[in-house]
C-alpha cells in the first residue's frame, strides 16, 4: 500500500523507486499467483497511462511476457499508432496491430454517429471532422456542463452546435462500442495466449467515471488505479517514457477531430482536478485548498460540488453487478 504522509504535498511521490517496486510486485503476484497466467496483454494507445503500465509490466515480468495490442480505426490519430509502436520497440515487447475499422463498420458505428452530425450540419462530407466538447469553465463557474458538437469543414473552419440530450446520448453510446470492441479483442488474445488483461485507468479517471464499463474498464487488474494522473506523469519521467508521449495532451482518441480530455470531459486541467480531489479526501480546509490551486473560494466550492456529483452519479460503474441474496 502506498502511504502519502503530507496531504498538502501528497501528489508528489517522494520515494518513486519504492512506488515502482510496489507496483511491479503487485503485477507479478497478481499475474503469477492469483490469475496463474503466463504474462499480460495491454492495449497500447500511444498515451501516457498505457505506456507507464506497459513499462512497469516489462520490469515486473520481462519483455517476453508482455504483449502490446495496437487497435487503430479510421478515426484514430495516426500519431497514436506510431507512438505505440515506438514505445514497444523501446521496451522490447512484441505487438499485434489490428485495424478495428471493418468491425466498427459492421456495427454501423460511423453511420450512426454521422447521421446525428448531419442533423446539425447538412454540408457534412467524408472530408469533415468532428468532436464533442463541454462548455468551457462551466465546472468552476457553477454552470451546466453543456455538450457541444464541433465540426471542422473542408476549409478547416469550425462550426459549433449545442446538442440536445438524445443526440448526445446517441453519440456517446455509439462511441462506447469502440472501447467495448477493443476489450473483446484484448480478451481474445489473452485467452488465446493464457495472459491477463492489464488496464491503465488512473485515479483521476476512476473517481470521475471517465472510463467505459466493460470497455476500457473491463480488465483483470488495474495497477495505477490509485495514482492520480499527475502522479502517473512522475512515473513516466522516472521510467524514461519517450518525451513525445510525455508531452502529448491526454485525449480519448475516439473522434475524427482531435480533442483533449480537458475539453471533452473534465472542463479543468488534471493538475487542478487532482489537487482538489486529493484535498477533499484528506479533509484539507477550504481555505487551504484555495492556496493549492489558482482559483477563488467560490470556484473551488463549485468544483468540489461538481466532482462529488460525478463521483455519486458514476458509483454504479465502480461496483460489481447487483444481485439478490437468498
Amino acid at each position: 500500500m502506498i502511504v502519502l504522509k503530507n496531504p498538502e504535498n501528497s501528489l508528489k511521490l517522494s520515494n518513486i523507486e519504492d512506488v515502482c517496486n510496489q507496483l511491479e510486485n503487485f503485477i507479478r503476484s497478481e499475474v503469477k499467483e492469483n490469475f496463474r497466467k503466463n504474462g499480460v496483454v495491454i492495449g497500447l494507445s500511444g498515451g501516457l497511462d498505457s505506456s507507464v503500465t506497459a513499462a512497469l509490466s516489462v520490469k515486473s515480468l520481462g519483455p517476453e511476457n508482455v504483449l502490446g495490442l495496437i487497435l487503430p480505426e479510421k478515426e484514430s490519430s495516426p500519431k497514436s499508432e506510431n507512438l505505440a509502436k515506438s514505445l514497444a520497440d523501446q521496451l522490447g515487447i512484441k505487438t499485434e496491430t489490428i485495424d478495428m475499422t471493418s468491425i466498427l463498420d459492421a456495427f454501423d458505428i460511423y453511420k450512426i454517429r454521422e447521421n446525428v452530425v448531419k442533423k446539425y450540419f447538412d454540408s457534412f462530407t467524408q472530408g469533415c471532422k468532428y468532436r464533442l466538447v463541454v462548455s468551457p469553465d462551466a465546472v468552476i463557474k457553477g454552470g451546466l456542463r453543456i455538450p457541444f458538437l464541433e465540426i471542422q469543414d473542408n476549409k478547416k473552419l469550425i462550426h459549433k452546435f449545442r446538442l440536445i440530450p438524445s443526440d448526445f446520448s446517441t453519440l456517446s453510446s455509439a462511441t462506447s462500442i469502440k472501447h467495448r470492441t477493443r476489450m473483446s479483442m484484448l480478451y481474445f488474445f489473452a485467452e488465446k495466449n493464457n495472459l491477463a488483461v492489464l488496464g491503465s485507468t488512473n485515479k483521476s479517471e476512476y473517481v470521475q467515471g471517465y472510463f467505459v464499463k466493460y470497455g476500457d474498464g473491463g480488465v483483470d487488474l488495474e495497477p495505477i488505479q490509485n495514482l492520480y494522473k499527475t502522479q502517473v506523469f512522475q512515473l513516466g519521467h522516472h521510467l524514461k517514457i519517450p518525451k513525445n508521449i510525455l508531452d502529448r495532451k491526454a485525449s480519448p482518441d475516439t473522434w475524427s477531430l482531435e480533442v483533449t480530455d480537458e475539453d471533452f470531459f473534465y472542463g479543468v486541467n488534471y493538475e487542478t482536478l487532482d489537487l482538489i480531489w486529493n484535498a477533499k479526501e484528506n479533509n484539507i480546509s477550504l481555505e487551504n485548498v484555495t492556496k493549492l490551486v489558482n482559483l477563488d473560494q467560490s470556484q473551488v466550492e463549485n468544483l468540489i460540488s461538481y466532482l462529488e456529483k460525478r463521483w455519486n452519479s458514476t458509483s454504479h460503474m465502480r461496483k460489481t453487478p447487483s444481485n439478490l441474496k437468498f
